[in-house]
């Protein structure tokens, strides 16, 4: 089967990234032919498509670009032509039977879509964020959960300032979701949705999807990739992006109080500086900032971890980092919000705080470092969830069923 991966970045930013490369290697190994298409960039991993991928955009803070450039980027947003006519380009000339996209929204549009349904090509769509039901993707504003956005009503976000804290980001943000609402951009031309938790696709039910067309299917690790390398460990572990959503803030509230247990931070991002201030000035020796590292050395780190902790405070989809602590036999210690309880099951592969709660979060790692034939006994369970529902194989089979349902004879 030839399979058109179709996603704006082609090399690995986050976890939606190291999904879809994971993904495009196991089908690769499995004998189907990966089509990659995205947008330009030196960074990106090889392709024999690089040539014809959409050209650049940096949206990070484009408020500051002259008004003509800055009405370009919000039609490209909105409707871009050139998307259309490339996808088009590399459609005819490779012949998928499926393409399957992840982000494609502000750098390629949901205007590549329409040429494939002209050439019969079945769709899918992997929900890796919020996007199609929260203007500023996160359900998250100002330090907490917000939901007030409701379908073709965006005043909220503009109001609220949820993109950047910018009004101008906002109301392009809101403009965009209420065309693509409009004309049905994303529901009119995607066969199937596929949610890699149960809690995303209830979202995407009480939004207004249909439901026929959402299949849920978890996210997978490679274990034999991701596997235990001896058991106890004597830090804890924090692995990804150093924002206000990710609890951050809290978790290191939380351990300042525990000066006997080392946490190691793995990881950049926005709050970076704000949080190294904040251990200097709460006198948390027992915390270090290791920054970005590699995937051998994040693997690395968590084989030698005890567990990892995973405070999140927003609606957290299906997080790699917890299947990647699970597949090297470790246990995990997360929030109980979004679809984290689906992974983290309290008292067998780790257990759970409330967000925001750092004398929850206190006491659920004092717990578990002061007990480690429990850490271990739960990282044993952890590894044998991936070998069961997280596995390879059981996302191949889903993946593959769902290609089928929506390929075109």
């Amino acid at each position: 089967m030839k399979v058109m991966q179709v996603n704006k970045f082609w090399r690995v930013r986050g976890g939606s990234e190291r999904y879809v490369f994971e993904l495009s290697r196991m089908l690769s190994e499995r004998g189907h032919e990966i089509i990659p298409f995205a947008m330009q960039d030196p960074a990106n991993e090889p392709s024999r498509y690089q040539s014809l991928f959409v050209s650049p955009v940096e949206l990070s803070d484009p408020y500051r670009l002259p008004l003509w450039k800055r009405l370009a980027i919000a039609g490209r947003i909105l409707n871009s032509k050139e998307s259309e006519h490339r996808i088009s380009i590399v459609a005819d000339l490779s012949h998928p039977d499926i393409a399957h996209m992840h982000n494609i929204y502000h750098h390629l549009s949901p205007s590549i879509l329409r040429p494939l349904v002209d050439r019969g090509i079945g769709i899918v769509m992997t929900i890796h964020d919020y996007k199609l039901v929260c203007p500023a993707l996160r359900f998250y504003n100002k330090g907490k959960v917000c939901e007030r956005c409701r379908p073709y009503w965006y005043f909220s976000c503009v109001s609220g300032r949820c993109v950047h804290g910018s009004r101008s980001a906002s109301l392009l943000c809101a403009t965009e979701m209420f065309y693509h609402d409009l004309t049905h951009a994303y529901t009119g031309r995607i066969d199937r949705f596929i949610a890699p938790s149960q809690f995303v696709a209830g979202k995407l039910v009480t939004r207004g999807l249909d439901p026929e067309k959402i299949v849920v299917i978890p996210n997978f690790v490679d274990s034999s990739r991701w596997k235990p390398e001896g058991e106890g460990g004597d830090y804890v572990l924090f692995s990804g992006r150093l924002t206000q959503e990710k609890g951050i803030v809290t978790l290191i509230k939380a351990m300042a109080g525990l000066p006997g247990v080392p946490l190691k931070i793995v990881g950049s991002g926005m709050a970076d500086g704000p949080t190294r201030q904040l251990v200097r000035e709460l006198g948390a020796d027992n915390i270090e900032f290791l920054g970005f590292k590699s995937e051998a050395e994040v693997r690395r780190l968590v084989q030698g971890s005890r567990f990892a902790c995973i405070p999140s405070e927003w609606y957290e989809n299906a997080p790699m980092s917890a299947l990647e602590a699970f597949a090297c036999g470790k246990p995990v210690i997360g929030s109980r919000i979004g679809g984290i309880p689906e992974m983290v099951r309290d008292g067998q592969t780790g257990l759970l705080a409330e967000p925001g709660d750092e004398v929850d979060l206190r006491a659920q790692v004092e717990r578990l470092w002061e007990d480690p034939e429990l850490a271990i006994t739960m990282g044993r369970n952890a590894r044998n969830l991936i070998e069961t529902d997280y596995s390879s194989q059981t996302h191949y089979d889903k993946i593959i069923k769902t290609y089928q349902q929506v390929k075109r004879t």
